[in-house]
């Protein structure tokens, strides 16, 4: 039987010690590639979500975690975040705000958009699994760069979780 006195203290090391698993970093060229991309052409994309949903609903993004290490030369490539996470997003809210209704729900219930990449989460193409609506919060977990033609897909998983919670 472990005593109290030892049980902490290999508590106390594991906690302490280095993770088992190293987590990729994002270098230079990762960090370099991302800024100008939110400098040159992500201001587009956030004015399009906000122009699809009617209102200029906060988007937050988690740059640091869409920038996946060694991709940093595709992110100009409209392939690579908006044709695969920002504009089908746009179309999603554009279809859910056709009509007044549409526009009135969005604006009473969305107050955040998140988008993120989770690798250990994020579908490989069923594009529902990446999406959760809780606290008013759209959370949009997806892949950059996969599955680029599926962008349809994409749009229909944002109209279904919208409709579904507005």
């Amino acid at each position: 039987m472990i005593s109290r006195r030892t049980a902490l203290a290999a508590a106390a090391t594991f906690l302490s010690a280095p993770a088992l698993r190293a987590e990729p970093t994002v270098g230079l060229a990762e960090r370099r590639a991302i800024a100008a991309y939110r400098e040159s052409r992500y201001p587009a994309q956030e004015k399009a979500i906000q122009e699809a949903a009617g209102f200029p609903v906060p988007v937050e993004v988690a740059w640091d975690q869409l920038t996946i290490p060694g991709d940093a030369k595709y992110y100009s490539d409209e392939g690579y975040f908006e044709k695969t996470i920002f504009e089908p997003l746009a179309a999603g809210l554009k279809d859910v705000t056709k009509d007044q209704m549409g526009r009135e729900a969005l604006r009473a219930k969305l107050k955040s958009i998140r988008i993120r990449f989770d690798e250990k989460t994020a579908p490989a193409s069923n594009y529902p699994n990446g999406l959760t609506f809780a606290g008013n919060v759209l959370d949009v977990n997806w892949r950059p760069f996969s599955n680029v033609a599926d962008f349809k897909d994409r749009v229909a998983a944002v109209v279904q979780i919208l409709e579904k919670n507005l």
